[in-house]
């Protein structure tokens, strides 16, 4: 796996955001002077990435001046429209069938049936390429506790003061 303090690989993938298809590729973003939150799971309804994620909106992240915030499954970008439509995600989803996550060493090579699916895992890429924070999990259903939302905040916070970071993550109104 890709460690704190290491350089990012650049990858592209197809995404949607509001709607709106498109190719999301990692050296455009950095090359604009942004920093990229990546937030890698398996795939949408997950319900603790959806908890995640969720906090993200709430938090307003997605909005941040200079931060982008890229979600990134093994599903379509179909699937991540109506997964975006349904819990109201405003940030980018990307479909990974497997590169990006194998680039960032947070690839599965199965998962419930599914072969090559991205872990759960984060990767906070500053606009110089660093990797400043770094995370996963082998247990996508893990209530991560601290959650990597927490987690992040605080690097967060360093990078972008006007950020909000206290953030909690809900992860009991995702589980049915």
């Amino acid at each position: 796996m890709i460690q704190q303090g290491q350089k990012a690989p650049d990858f592209a993938l197809p995404g949607i955001e509001r709607g709106e298809p498109d190719v999301y590729e990692l050296f455009r973003a950095i090359e604009a002077g942004d920093a990229v939150l990546l937030w890698f799971f398996p795939a949408t309804f997950l319900p603790t990435a959806t908890a995640e994620l969720a906090a993200i909106r709430d938090a307003g992240w997605h909005d941040a001046d200079g931060l982008r915030v890229w979600g990134i499954s093994m599903d379509s970008i179909y699937a991540a429209s109506s997964y975006a439509d349904q819990y109201d995600l405003p940030m980018a989803l990307l479909g990974d069938g497997g590169s990006a996550a194998d680039y960032y060493g947070v690839r599965h090579e199965e998962w419930e049936g599914h072969y090559g699916p991205p872990k759960r895992a984060v990767f906070l890429v500053g606009s110089d390429w660093d990797v400043a924070f770094a995370w996963a999990t082998d247990d996508a259903f893990a209530r991560s506790d601290p959650s990597p939302v927490a987690d992040v905040a605080s690097v967060l916070d360093e990078m972008f003061p006007n950020i909000e970071t206290d953030v909690s993550v809900d992860y009991d109104a995702y589980f049915g």
